[in-house]
């Protein structure tokens, strides 16, 4: 069309419009043609390229460097009907559906052969899976912004269904017996790696609901979701795993050998330290989760020996000296964690907090110091109870233990020890507490 335009349109009158007849043959002939192409069972990729030229190059390319006068009043016409486009558009969704669900199974069964061996072997699945789905989600964008968007939903319904493929082959892998059989490091291994999948393929999840239409939403549920399951599963793994482990220096606390001796939480301390090189090997995200699981757990195993009444403490003295132990632990855990990043700092204040209640001597103070843990650590208030009053046994009164045993029930439980005190004709100090601030039952 250049040349007709630059050298043969000018041998013409210019009024008998060479330039545009040229032009609508041009166009007719190859609307002609194209339509015929549409109309055969094209390859995939041949319909993606037919359907880019159509709406990218051609006006670009081509329209774009004619005389628009040509093109006034419609006098071309499209070269595809919009319902031919639309079955172009059809047959490419569902091909894409069909050979991306049976790469990805392929995929997946080609990685999981490798989960059960003992062979160095790195995971690319969250790779392969990405680059299978972003040749489609990026290609087709390029032809129209609402080929896009089916696109994007077409990838993420399957992406959703091949997670929930993969979570149910890691459950199979963690539940059948053979895998104990791995070398712990190995098993270890390959449980990261199967977590390390979760954050690609989640962003890719994210992604593509956003560029996707409306209705796009619940198969990125089903996607995170799935993702969810395996994280959590894997995380719960490798805290058993380690918990194992750790399980006989937890056993050491809370004896009389414990007071003087920090041998029990060193090898605490140094067993969490030493297995964190091959924890840090996991994507930032379900790291933090993983970290903030240990956490929680290695304040839980701490304390449950406390709140079992492994050690008495009957004495002031002894009292005391268990405080001091537990501070000093305190201090030494929360040192470990901030070196393994952990982002659940507001732990590091339950050993400190009960430590302090062993330290305090008069009711008052040892009920406030109850009632603010209860509200600020519900989850341990019934065990927390019974460690606070147990020290107490031999100089409280009946309806003083009562209370502080009770009082993670607020006022729901206020009945019972008020009759307990009439019983008794004692006046407890309980009665102002019950009236802080802040101190309502729970909803």
């Amino acid at each position: 069309m250049g040349v007709v335009r630059g050298r043969l349109a000018p041998s013409y009158p210019a009024g008998l419009g060479a330039f545009g007849v040229y032009l609508r043959g041009y166009h007719g002939a190859l609307a002609e043609w194209m339509g015929a192409a549409a109309r055969r069972r094209l390859p995939l990729a041949d319909r993606y390229a037919l359907l880019h030229w159509h709406n990218q190059v051609y006006p670009r390319e081509v329209l774009g460097l004619v005389d628009m006068v040509a093109l006034e009043n419609g006098e071309l016409g499209p070269l595809l009907s919009p319902g031919t486009l639309r079955g172009l558009e059809d047959e490419c969704v569902t091909d894409v559906k069909a050979q991306t669900r049976a790469a990805l199974l392929r995929v997946l069964q080609e990685d999981g052969e490798h989960w059960g061996s003992t062979e160095d072997w790195s995971s690319n699945l969250a790779q392969d899976v990405c680059e299978l789905l972003e040749e489609h989600t990026e290609r087709a964008p390029r032809i129209s912004q609402e080929f896009g968007e089916r696109m994007a939903h077409c990838c993420l319904g399957g992406l959703a269904e091949f997670l929930q493929s993969f979570q149910q082959r890691v459950e199979r892998f963690h539940e059948n017996p053979g895998v104990r059989e791995l070398p712990p490091d190995t098993y270890i291994s390959r449980t990261i790696s199967l977590v390390n999948c979760g954050p690609p393929l989640r962003a890719l999840a994210e992604r593509l609901a956003r560029v996707g239409p409306p209705e796009s939403e619940p198969a990125r549920e089903a996607a995170a979701s799935a993702l969810d399951r395996v994280i959590r599963l894997c995380h719960r793994i490798l805290t058993d795993l380690l918990f194992q482990e750790l399980q006989p220096h937890f056993s050491k606390l809370m004896r009389r050998k414990w007071l003087s001796s920090s041998e029990a939480l060193d090898g605490i301390v140094g067993t969490l330290g030493a297995k964190a090189l091959a924890l840090r090997r996991m994507q930032d995200e379900p790291y933090q989760a993983l970290v903030a699981e240990l956490h929680r757990r290695a304040l839980v195993e701490y304390v449950r020996p406390l709140f079992r009444g492994r050690l008495r403490c009957g004495s002031a003295r002894t009292r005391s000296r268990v405080a001091g132990r537990l501070r000093e632990d305190a201090a030494q855990l929360e040192r470990l964690f901030r070196r393994l990043e952990s982002q659940a700092s507001w732990l590091d204040a339950v050993v400190p907090r009960l430590a302090e209640v062993l330290r305090l001597e008069d009711t008052p103070s040892i009920q406030m110091e109850v009632g603010v843990l209860v509200r600020d650590y519900p989850d341990i208030r019934s065990r927390l109870m019974r460690t606070t009053f147990r020290p107490l046994r031999a100089s409280c009164r009946r309806c003083i233990r009562l209370f502080i045993h009770e009082s993670h029930k607020y006022l729901l439980c206020a009945d019972s020890v008020l009759r307990c005190c009439r019983r008794c004709r004692c006046r407890a100090p309980w009665r102002s507490f019950l009236r802080l601030d802040g101190m309502q039952p729970d909803a």
